[in-house]
């Protein structure tokens, strides 16, 4: 409550206004602010890979086609694995300046693809490097495992807070404690995967080997801040 509510109220009550501010900040002194923390590492169930289509041609509609038809037949490569969800993103074309006149074009467009079945996703990566370029690859959790072990995390952190809260009023004499303000939610989570980078340029027309992956781990945490009043 804002000071001005407190002598509005305190006015309308008859209550001498010094008498109410007292009693505001005595309160305020009997109020204890922390957090407690709950983390956990779990096992990326999730891979996550980009791959770019890209060409360079001195005439404009030329590279945007050679484009559109490596990104049409990565397409047609990556529906025949139905457990994995594609995307494309991000296309782009520019032109190349030299001599303050445009040379040729660049042009450039991904394709995302995610999905739990690791070995389908690695072996299509192997298929589409023939033709496209690996620009990353990573394991992370899928957003149910995530919220699951959200779930189970917020339990624990509400209890580990209420325990908290009965430490605090024990060690400094009182005789119990009431929650005044209480806020759960998820801090930053760092997950450990393998990142390839983007190949180089001239891959070769044939099928390259799948990359090799590696699944690591990811961190959860929830956060449990607030604040009692002791009694």
């Amino acid at each position: 409550m804002r000071w001005t509510s407190v002598l509005a109220c305190t006015a309308l009550l008859g209550i001498p206004a010094g008498v109410a501010a007292h009693d505001e900040e005595a309160k305020a002194l009997r109020r204890v602010g922390f957090q407690v923390e709950r983390s956990r590492q779990v096992e990326n169930d999730w891979l996550r890979a980009s791959v770019v289509a890209q060409a360079e041609d001195a005439d404009a509609a030329a590279v945007a086609e050679r484009v559109n038809q490596a990104m049409r037949w990565a397409l047609e490569q990556g529906r025949k694995e139905s457990s994995l969800k594609l995307q494309t993103t991000g296309y782009q074309t520019w032109p190349i300046q030299e001599d303050g006149r445009i040379r040729r074009w660049q042009a450039s467009q991904q394709l995302r693809i995610e999905g739990s079945d690791a070995a389908a996703l690695t072996r299509l990566l192997g298929e589409l490097q023939s033709r496209l370029q690996l620009a990353s690859l990573e394991f992370t959790l899928s957003p149910e495992r995530r919220r699951a072990v959200e779930q189970e995390l917020s339990v624990e952190v509400l209890k580990a807070f209420r325990e908290r809260a009965q430490l605090i009023a024990e060690t400094l004499g009182a005789s119990g404690y009431e929650i005044v303000r209480i806020d759960v939610g998820g801090g930053a989570s760092m997950p450990v995967y393998d990142q390839l980078q983007m190949a180089g340029r001239g891959m070769a027309e044939k099928a390259m080997a799948a990359p090799a992956t590696k699944g690591g781990t990811s961190r959860v945490d929830v956060l449990a801040s607030g604040a009692i009043e002791l009694d």
